[in-house]
């Protein structure tokens, strides 16, 4: 089956929001225009789309200018009539653990969303309890208390690593400045965690682009004129009330990594760099 229930993760975390999984019934390839598509379900009454990227082990899900709907309709129909068709290549989600949700567009034509899901989806296999004659086991009370006792150091560890590894340390660098090239005003803030020996473990990047040109801002959009300031793995949002452009980037601290991993180092090159860096203290 092509299909998988997945864990969504909400870029804007919201205090006190419950986990949401979603009924993910496909990603695919559409080989006439090379763009990839993902289908899925909150909670099989409606049925959503949007463009497919994979970021490591993550599904990001985005919205373009181009209407795909057409080929969206097309390829779940062929799954509800066992059709196969040749224009879609099928994207395995065997590797994939969560769903990023940016940008969404919900489907406007009738389907059983039901059937779709008993077609793509994986049903949980039930296990079948045997009776028969119980076992007398006999427990020793020291055996008993000596498993209960290392449990317990064990889960204490697990739940506090810092009383072995030491605790994390974070920072947090914010510049601001005016693009040489956009009518914009730019906020960058970068995230920067460091081990408890100082080296570099993390580095997020969040830079909203506050245009002042509202013309520009309009043809930035919808002529994709954003995908210059694009880097492999980025993803982003627009907000058009204030029009603001938000770049969410990674920065990937073992591959073809360039700058200090020192924590002093790391921190004079940022602040070199027109940067105000703080440490982030840890909310009780």
């Amino acid at each position: 089956m092509i299909g998988k229930v997945l864990k969504e993760n909400d870029y804007k975390f919201e205090y006190g929001k419950e986990t949401v999984y979603v009924n993910v019934f496909g990603g695919f390839k559409y080989k006439k225009n090379a763009n990839k598509y993902i289908v899925y379900s909150y909670d099989n009454n409606k049925l959503f789309y949007g463009n497919l990227f994979i970021r490591n082990d993550e599904i990001i899900v985005m919205t373009d200018k181009e209407d795909p709907s057409l080929i969206v309709k097309e390829f779940v129909s062929n799954i509800l009539n066992n059709k196969k068709s040749d224009e879609f290549e099928i994207i395995s989600l065997d590797k994939v653990k969560s769903i990023q949700i940016i940008d969404e567009a919900s489907c406007d034509f009738d389907v059983d969303i039901s059937k779709l899901k008993d077609l793509t989806i994986p049903k949980l296999e039930s296990v079948v309890q045997v009776e028969g004659k119980p076992k007398k086991r006999k427990f020793s009370i020291v055996g008993v208390g000596i498993f209960l006792v290392f449990a317990i150091i064990t889960l204490f560890f697990f739940v506090n690593p810092q009383f072995i590894t030491g605790e994390n340390k974070e920072y947090s660098c914010v510049k601001n400045y005016i693009h040489d090239k956009l009518p914009a005003d730019v906020s960058e803030k970068v995230d920067l965690e460091f081990t408890s020996k100082g080296k570099i473990i993390d580095i997020n990047i969040i830079s909203d682009y506050q245009f002042n040109d509202s013309d520009y801002y309009t043809e930035f959009r919808d002529k994709n004129y954003f995908y210059q300031y694009f880097s492999d793995g980025d993803t982003y949002k627009f907000e058009d009330e204030d029009q603001i452009f938000r770049l969410f980037s990674k920065i990937d601290t073992e591959v073809d990594y360039f700058m200090p991993s020192d924590l002093d180092e790391l921190i004079k090159y940022y602040e070199d760099n027109g940067y105000s860096c703080t440490l982030v203290e840890e909310s009780e």
